[in-house]
């Protein structure tokens, strides 16, 4: 039988790029304190918590560069009900990781789309051109 799903919550500061690190807090609610936490990324595995005794809560540490960095995570947690046995929670609802386009990205692809129009107005305008120069030495 599940028990209710924890929340979950993207925490201060957020990463702006790839390399900064990732807190992702989750929380059971009352009465599950010191509960064993799992944080997936779709459906893998990407870390394992236990929250201190007296606590209903964990912060995972997704440090930087790390590999799959940006996308949806849920988190998970367990506690060992009735006759020992482990109950498992219903998945948290689904937080999103993503990280701005880097700055210079944005200005190269404006700046290499500029050109390709400049070079493209420069060939209409050199086909005018030699279209003209050949109408007028026909009308010579």
């Amino acid at each position: 039988m599940a028990i209710p799903a924890p929340s979950i919550l993207l925490v201060p500061p957020h990463p702006s790029s790839q390399e900064d690190p990732i807190y992702i807090e989750c929380t059971a609610p009352q009465g599950f304190p010191g509960a064993n936490f799992t944080l997936y990324q779709g459906e893998k595995v990407v870390q394992l918590l236990q929250a201190p005794a007296d606590q209903l809560r964990v912060t995972f540490n997704l440090s930087g560069g790390w590999e799959a960095a940006g996308g949806t995570f849920h988190c998970q947690y367990g506690v060992l009900g009735e006759h020992r046995q482990p109950q498992l929670s219903d998945l948290s609802e689904p937080v999103h990781v993503s990280f701005p386009v880097p700055t210079w990205i944005l200005a190269l692809s404006l700046s290499l789309a500029g050109a390709l129009l400049l070079a493209g107005l420069v060939t209409v305008a050199v086909v005018i051109r030699k279209v003209k120069v050949k109408k007028m030495q026909k009308k010579r």
